[in-house]
Parts: C-alpha cells; structure tokens; sequence
C-alpha cells in the first residue's frame, strides 16, 4: 500500500516536471490571478476601515463675521451641540487661526500684516451613527440665516461621492473575482487535458492491468496540487511585501488578515483539485 501511494506521488511529480512549459504557465497564471485576488480581498478587508476613516471626516467649519459679540456666538455653539447629528463642536478663536495659517503656509499673517485679519470660526463634527446627509443640508440651511455667519465650508457631498465608489468598487470586486475564479479554473483544466492527453499509453497500461480511477486520477491530482501550491505560495508573498511596502511607503495601515496565506493557498488548491477533476472526468469518459 505505500508502495502504491510513494508511486503515484512519484508519478505526479514527473508528470509535473516533463510537462515543464505547461507547469511553468499554470504556476504563473495562478500566481498572477491569486496576486489580484489576494490584493483585492485585502482590500476588501480593509473597506470598512476605508468608509469608518471618511465618515470620521464627516465635518463642516462656520465662519463667523468680524463683528460677532462673544454671547452671540456662545449660545449658538451651546445650541448647536444639542442638535442630535452633531458629536462634538470646536472653537478656532482667531489666535489658533493664526497659529494653523502659519502651520499650512509657514507664515505668520500678524507680523506680514501688522493685524490678525482671520475670523473666528467653528468647526462641527458630525455623529457618525445618526449621519443623513439631507439632515445635515437642512441644519446648514438653518445655520446660514444667521446674520453672524459669514460663510459655511461643507464638503459632505465629495465624502458622499467616495462612498458610492466603494460600493461600485465592491460589485467590480465581486464580479472580478468570478473572472479570475473561472480563468484559474480552464488553465487547470487544460494543464491536466494537455499531462493526460500526453500520458494517454500510460492510462491505457494502467486501465489494462485493472487499475480503479482513483489509482489513475491521483498522479494528476498530485501535479494540480503542485501547481496551485507554488502558484499561491509566490502569490501570497508577493501581496504581502507589495502591501508592507505600500505601508511603508505611503504611512498608511492597510492591514492583513492573519490568514491569508491559507485562505490564498487552500482556495487555490480547491480550484486546482476541483479543475482537475473535471477535466479527468471528461477524459476517463466517467
């Protein structure tokens, strides 16, 4: 029985090294489709952290004008913060003004102008939980019949934009995913058509001495395996470094999932096995 089992572990390993051509590009088009397969899951991993991060710039600052009497503008940010959409309001009195003015421009506007010209303004940050972006219009709509308010800056609707292209995003994924599912599936299939098409004495040999279909399809099992193993296992390392690089380089934190190295290895070896049998039912007429 081992001899049995250390014979046709020999055999698909031949089979997989005389087929060389055909091995090397199964390998590379596996390691090419599970490459954006595994970017794109981690990606699709991260997408919550992606929407969690634009919807904590759910934000918009109200410039008030010169004249404001300090009251005024007390009891307007007392009454804006018990509006329920709103978490959290921030006073940028003219000092700090000049003090982010500097930060961004590396000037100081007082000493260029002798005068800080900067108004005061508030800057309103908005529940994530209760966030309806026709809320948020009317509330800017209320806001701007103050006559203590200068000018509103509201970019809602551009964070609202990025939110419809994640979503867009997700669907292509989806549907691109079924893609390389489906390509990774015929090159299999055709890999283990051409090895068999090639060693078709062999399986007539092996059918002649009364050998069970399990006895001949487990060599061609064994060279899918092959296939898919290298193909993932170079697949995987290369979406792992180009995404600590990316990291790196970017100083972002896009994150992994712990295992994704066997999602891509065993989903990869799933296709190949899956393919292969597929394909040796055709040609064992089964």
């Amino acid at each position: 029985m081992i001899d049995q089992f250390a014979f046709l572990i020999s055999e698909g390993f031949k089979s997989f090294y005389r087929n060389k051509l055909a091995s090397f590009l199964c390998v590379i088009t596996i390691f090419i489709n599970f490459s954006i397969l595994g970017s794109l899951f981690v990606v699709g991993y991260n997408t919550s952290s992606f929407v969690d991060f634009f919807r904590s710039k759910y934000t918009f600052e109200i410039f008030l004008v010169n004249e404001v009497k300090q009251d005024d503008y007390l009891n307007f940010i007392d009454q804006l913060s018990k509006n329920k959409i709103i978490a959290n309001t921030e006073l940028i009195d003219k000092e700090k003004s000049a003090a982010i003015f500097k930060e961004e421009f590396g000037e100081d506007v007082v000493e260029m102008l002798g005068y800080n010209p900067l108004p005061l303004s508030i800057k309103v940050f908005i529940s994530e939980e209760s966030f309806e972006f026709d809320k948020v219009d009317q509330l800017i709509e209320l806001i701007n019949t103050y006559n203590f308010v200068d000018e509103i800056e509201y970019r809602g609707r551009y964070i609202d934009d990025i939110e419809d292209r994640i979503n867009l995003a997700i669907f292509l994924f989806l549907v691109f995913v079924i893609a390389i599912i489906f390509l990774s599936y015929q090159i299999i299939s055709n890999t283990i058509n051409l090895s068999m098409t090639n060693r078709k004495d062999f399986i007539d040999i092996l059918k002649y001495n009364g050998a069970s279909g399990m006895f001949i399809k487990v060599p061609f099992y064994i060279e899918s395996i092959l296939c898919s193993v290298f193909g993932s296992i170079f697949s995987f390392l290369f979406v792992k470094y180009f995404f600590i690089s990316f990291n790196s380089y970017f100083g972002v934190n896009v994150k992994l999932d712990d295992y994704l190295w066997l999602w891509i290895i065993g989903f990869s070896i799933f296709i190949g096995l899956y393919s292969s049998n597929q394909s040796m039912r055709r040609n064992l007429n089964e």
